[in-house]
């Protein structure tokens, strides 16, 4: 069998056709989730699934998942295993019973179909590829089965996804409207739907446009931190106080702050880097691993970077580390501590 996309996937489930051991992992949770909600619903009808449905969790006895692949389905003519979240880093199961799991996933029986699937857990560790003990299955499994690797979706396909769910609840949206609410929504294709759906009840009927997504949906705070971060790259010392201030009046944690502002400076600070070397977009993404998915992150920092210097972007990132170990010792308030950080981050540009 092979690896196969999400359109692959929706022709299978449409057919009815699913069969033997299938792995859908990625950073997209939400079609993961749909997905593997549509996979189960094309085996087992929803009148028999308190039969022939069985689902697991990752650390759950791999003894009880392979007693209930090898059962027979009761009055039809497949069931169906699930495991959430197998991730063999943190699961940590024995070595014998990791091989039985193996042993039961390449002679599967033909009237099961058992269904891997990740939701609050990441197999690759932040990397591009599974880490190497989760690796072995999801080959096992793209050799004896199914394998999906579902990522965060393009503006593109994203405003694909999101003019589908509004034409489902009677409504018309622009592109650009349709890409503003997978940008303001930072990606995250579950909260985009539901803005999408919200948007929907406000339009009654009529088209979606980008000023009702501008005053009904409200921007992320991983959005609001790349207008922060881009206001420190320019020196606007008014912009970046006023995004902050929003941040804090949303009560966003400190802590969360400080990682995402310095990986949106680190981006800043390599395409910086890049830029002085006379490299690409491409380059930089190809050369620190950046998912396609995130592209935006690359091209937004580059836009940034035109506005900043090596030094500053090196500068703050010493900022950014020593802050950390400020907080981290409980040198004080975590507040004041990132305050600080931004305003030490202002100055540094002025004296470079």
């Amino acid at each position: 069998m092979s690896e196969i996309t999400k359109n692959e996937l929706v022709r299978i489930i449409k057919a009815h056709d699913a069969q033997g051991a299938y792995y859908l992992y990625g950073n997209d949770e939400y079609n993961i989730q749909k997905l593997k909600n549509a996979l189960v619903e094309s085996v087992v009808d929803a009148g028999s699934q308190e039969l022939n449905l069985h689902s697991f969790e990752g650390r759950s006895d791999i003894g009880e998942i392979i007693e209930a692949c090898e059962a027979l389905p009761v009055f039809a003519e497949k069931m169906c295993v699930t495991v959430r979240d197998f991730d063999i880093d943190s699961v940590r199961p024995a070595a014998d019973k990791l091989k039985e799991l193996y042993a039961e996933i390449e002679a599967l029986p033909d009237t099961t179909v058992l269904i891997f699937f990740t939701q609050n857990t990441d197999i690759c560790a932040g990397k591009k590829a599974p880490t190497d003990k989760n690796k072995k299955l999801v080959e096992l499994i793209k050799k004896h089965g199914t394998v999906l690797k579902a990522d965060t979706p393009t503006a593109s396909d994203a405003a694909k996804e999101i003019t589908a769910v509004c034409r489902d609840n009677g409504c018309e949206i622009d592109r650009k409207a349709a890409e503003l609410i997978f940008m303001r929504t930072a990606g995250d294709m579950g909260l985009a739907v539901n803005e999408a759906e919200k948007l929907c009840a406000y339009a009654n009927g009529r088209k979606i446009t980008a000023d009702d997504v501008l005053l009904l949906t409200p921007e992320q705070d991983d959005t609001k931190v790349y207008a922060l971060t881009d206001a420190i790259a320019a020196n606007d010392l008014n912009k970046a106080i006023a995004v902050y201030n929003k941040l804090i009046d949303n009560r966003t944690d400190p802590v969360y702050l400080l990682y995402v502002i310095t990986g949106s400076i680190n981006d800043i600070y390599r395409a910086r880097a890049a830029l002085d070397s006379g490299h690409s977009v491409n380059d930089v993404s190809a050369d620190f691993g950046y998912p396609k998915i995130l592209s935006f992150r690359v091209s937004n920092a580059f836009k940034s970077a035109g506005r900043t210097n090596t030094a500053h972007m090196r500068h703050c990132m010493e900022i950014l580390l020593k802050a950390d170990l400020a907080i981290k010792t409980g040198a004080g308030a975590p507040e004041t501590i990132l305050e600080s950080a931004v305003i030490q981050m202002l100055e540094g540009r002025n004296r470079r």
